[in-house]
């Protein structure tokens, strides 16, 4: 797996080159066949509020590439509790040693991933987005990927896919949904396939550096993150995030917002958090989420004060054309 940092970027310079980027961006790279930084003008004013597909219209799918005839997250997160295990083995990426694991219930088989992965260390120094950092206790848990769903689902983002917790051959681990018909990132990249609108492509990007920031996600690459069919971006592998730091792991990265996540963050209640949160998160694990959200929510509105909300914060644009994989 490649794994690179998040890219850190001079905020002044980003957004004063923002007017002529979105020029860039209408033709759906760069020179060098990066996507172009997403920008907006005073042109994009809220768009009249059109309610879309959950999903941006993407279906879970089962084993045979067909839509599973549930799709709520109640129901999927039930059919991973109680499904038989058919087969599992293990997936050839990844640190954590996670297994692809196949259910059948009543006819309906489903592919998911789990991973039971729970590994402490102690002092650590680790380099995170370029940066040397040090912990005192580093831990890489597959509770943390439960909690990033929840905190996910607090935010209203759904971005991460149905997970639980379960016990598979004596051991306890996550249990998660299977994402068919996506590439990572990394997969995208390699193959050089551009987002027909690079701006929502971008903007997709945006929510994961905020999300990332969030969580204190130290294991931010370019293979956790899946793209489906739909050009939407999913956020996978939490199991290294969270911990007792209050600190920004990625500020840099912040540059825009959308209106919804924005929203979000400055309601997130802290008693609704800590009940969500508290069977896989400490409380002073949660504290410091909350107080990421303040640095977050805090960073946001400077760029707002500096630059007009318009410039900064952004609506969702709907899917256009279906990905070629």
């Amino acid at each position: 797996m490649v794994v690179t940092s998040l890219i850190e970027m001079d905020t002044r310079k980003m957004l004063t080159l923002a007017v002529i980027v979105v020029l860039i961006a209408q033709t759906g790279a760069t020179s060098s066949g990066e996507p172009a930084a997403e920008g907006r003008t005073r042109a994009s004013a809220p768009q009249e509020t059109i309610e879309k597909p959950r999903f941006d219209g993407y279906l879970f799918l089962d084993a045979d590439g067909e839509p599973l005839p549930f799709q709520s997250d109640a129901e999927i997160e039930e059919f991973l509790k109680t499904a038989d295990v058919e087969t599992m083995k293990k997936i050839p990426v990844g640190v954590t040693s996670p297994r692809k694991v196949l259910l059948t219930s009543q006819g309906v088989r489903v592919n998911a991933v789990f991973k039971d992965i729970d590994r402490e260390e102690k002092n650590v120094r680790d380099k995170t987005a370029g940066k040397r950092r040090f912990y005192l206790v580093w831990r890489d848990w597959f509770g943390y990927d439960i909690a990033a769903y929840r905190v996910d689902r607090l935010l209203a983002l759904d971005r991460v896919a149905p997970i639980v917790e379960r016990t598979i051959k004596r051991g306890k681990g996550s249990l998660q949904i299977w994402i068919e018909g996506t590439i990572t990132e990394h997969e995208r990249r390699e193959k050089d396939l551009n987002p027909p609108d690079v701006a929502r492509f971008n903007q997709q990007k945006e929510v994961m550096h905020i999300f990332n920031n969030l969580v204190a996600n130290r294991d931010a690459n370019l293979g956790n993150s899946l793209i489906d069919r739909n050009w939407r971006i999913w956020l996978i592998d939490c199991s290294r995030c969270f911990g007792n730091s209050e600190d920004l792991l990625y500020p840099q990265s912040i540059s825009h917002c959308e209106r919804g996540l924005w929203r979000a963050l400055r309601e997130m209640d802290p008693e609704k958090t800590h009940t969500s949160l508290s069977p896989y998160l400490s409380k002073a694990e949660i504290d410091a989420l909350l107080a990421r959200r303040d640095a977050l929510v805090v960073r946001i509105q400077g760029l707002i004060d500096e630059w007009g909300e318009e410039m900064i914060i952004f609506d969702d644009r709907p899917a256009s054309e279906t990905a070629p994989w």
